[in-house]
């Protein structure tokens, strides 16, 4: 699928996907990946965990400039993949406030990780299954990323970044 700027719409109901969206002083921007590689774990006496691994360089964006400079910023040729680990759907929490499902969820991004509990929706799609759907606020920093500067300083990446993912969720 091509890359949206739209800011609002939806990349799939059922679609496999991972969104990052942020901002500069400047403007808005956002890189899509539908090219995810989920792997599902099942060990003796435990329930099932998916780890997801997202192809750093098979995101697209709005131009090659900054494109590059995505890729640049999460040092993909040293780390090729953002990895996001997923608790078993059957050991999450039920967020009675949202009606949602709370994650205990690992993310990986530019060999630094860390813990999140995510809330998301679990939807059933007709030929995919269940569907989870998430959205979670990160700083880049946390990441030992420092937000970038452009054009001598004057252009200032925020450190916020959101991601929104939906995985197949066997």
């Amino acid at each position: 699928m091509a890359y949206n700027n739209r800011d609002n719409e939806n990349p799939g109901e059922c679609k496999n996907y991972v969104l990052i969206k942020g901002s500069s002083n400047i403007n808005k921007f956002e890189f899509i990946n539908y090219n995810t590689k989920i792997n599902n774990q099942k060990a003796e006496n435990q329930n099932h965990t998916q780890n997801i691994h997202i192809p750093v360089y098979d995101f697209s964006g709005p131009n090659k400039l900054m494109l590059n400079d995505f890729y640049q910023l999460l040092n993909a040729a040293k780390y090729p993949f953002i990895n996001i680990r997923l608790e078993s759907y059957d050991s999450a929490e039920f967020d009675e406030e949202t009606g949602g499902t709370l994650l205990q969820t690992q993310i990986t991004i530019a060999g630094k990780t860390h813990n999140y509990i995510i809330p998301c929706e679990v939807d059933h799609c007709e030929n995919e299954g269940l569907v989870i759907k998430g959205n979670l606020e990160v700083k880049l920093s946390a990441f030992d990323i420092d937000p970038p500067r452009k054009v001598l300083g004057t252009v200032k990446v925020d450190d916020k970044v959101y991601i929104t993912f939906s995985f197949n969720y066997i």
